[in-house]
């Protein structure tokens, strides 16, 4: 699904712990890889470095011509880009540019006076960025399961909320359970937190209970039905196990990262590698998956984040 790769790089070690997860999803889907990198038109102490220009091009060409030699993208198709501008910019600039569909990148990037920094940058390309991205966290779960010999399923929670639009991430994350797990089975998990009044704040249980015995019914029909679709549709013949979760809680973003970290008993087991989510779910005073909550999963979870964004947002 999978055929042409962003990857973008800082210069940092952190930065590069992206490519060993590229690399497996590369060779999963026969893909291509480009390795981008942004220099920031303003240096650290604030002067122009467009005077150094050739000079900056010229070492980060050959760093990243390096990176593209390397044992980790052997017998990868890999092309690079060095350009001056802002990072963000050039990111999304070269996703057009070259028909990217997935981006790579880890959510932090230099430390202390960055060149530009990839937290920030993230945020960004989570928010404009037409093709999905794919956000890793330092030394996350899933990053250390891949440095290992011994396969092992890679587990994704899929965030729905009832509408189609956070369903967008269904195939994607099926796609990349299955690149990163191979040749064990991947494992989505489909997950629906029911958003619970803001009056269990003040001890109105029964407003609770009225809403649960209200939403858990058909909150349960619609797992179901999406899991049974995808049973007998578009992944039957897929190397995947599905399963469901459905839970309730003030905070969906917060309740999202728990589940995700800590499993769905919050007893350590069950744990999830990555969140799948789409920036955009239900409209109106009903939604929960949106930019906002997004960006709040970005800034606090400590595991890897695939988030799409559907096509009628662009």
């Amino acid at each position: 699904m999978f055929k042409h790769i962003l990857v973008p790089l800082d210069g940092s070690m952190r930065g590069e712990q992206a490519l060993h997860v590229a690399a497996r999803i590369a060779r999963a889907n026969q893909s291509s890889l480009l390795l981008l990198e942004a220099i920031d038109p303003i240096d650290k102490m604030g002067l122009s470095t467009l005077p150094n220009e050739r000079l900056l091009l010229d070492m980060e060409n050959r760093y990243l011509q390096n990176i593209a030699r390397g044992p980790e993208l052997a017998g990868i198709e890999v092309t690079i880009q060095a350009c001056i501008g802002i990072a963000a910019e050039q990111i999304l600039l070269a996703v057009d540019n070259n028909h990217i569909d997935l981006v790579v990148m880890c959510s932090h990037g230099r430390t202390g006076l960055k060149r530009w920094t990839l937290g920030s940058v993230a945020q960004k390309i989570s928010r404009y960025c037409p093709a999905p991205v794919l956000v890793l966290n330092e030394h996350d779960q899933l990053q250390q399961q891949l440095q290992t010999q011994i396969p092992s399923p890679v587990r994704i929670l899929v965030a729905l909320d009832g509408s189609e639009r956070a369903e967008t991430s269904i195939a994607l994350a099926a796609d990349l359970s299955m690149a990163l797990s191979a040749p064990a089975r991947g494992v989505l998990q489909l997950t629906y937190v029911i958003h619970l009044p803001s009056s269990f704040e003040y001890g109105q249980e029964d407003s609770v209970a009225r809403a649960l015995e209200k939403e858990t019914p058909p909150a349960q029909a619609y797992l179901q039905a999406v899991k049974q679709r995808l049973q007998t549709g578009e992944l039957k013949h897929s190397n995947l196990e599905i399963t469901t979760v459905l839970t309730h809680d003030l905070d969906v973003a917060s309740k999202l990262i728990k589940i995700a970290e800590w499993g769905e008993k919050q007893d350590g087991h069950s744990c999830c590698q990555m969140i799948a989510l789409t920036t955009h779910g239900r409209s109106g005073l009903q939604r929960w998956i949106t930019g906002s909550i997004t960006e709040r999963i970005l800034s606090k979870a400590c595991i890897s984040l695939l988030i799409t964004r559907p096509a009628s947002d662009e």
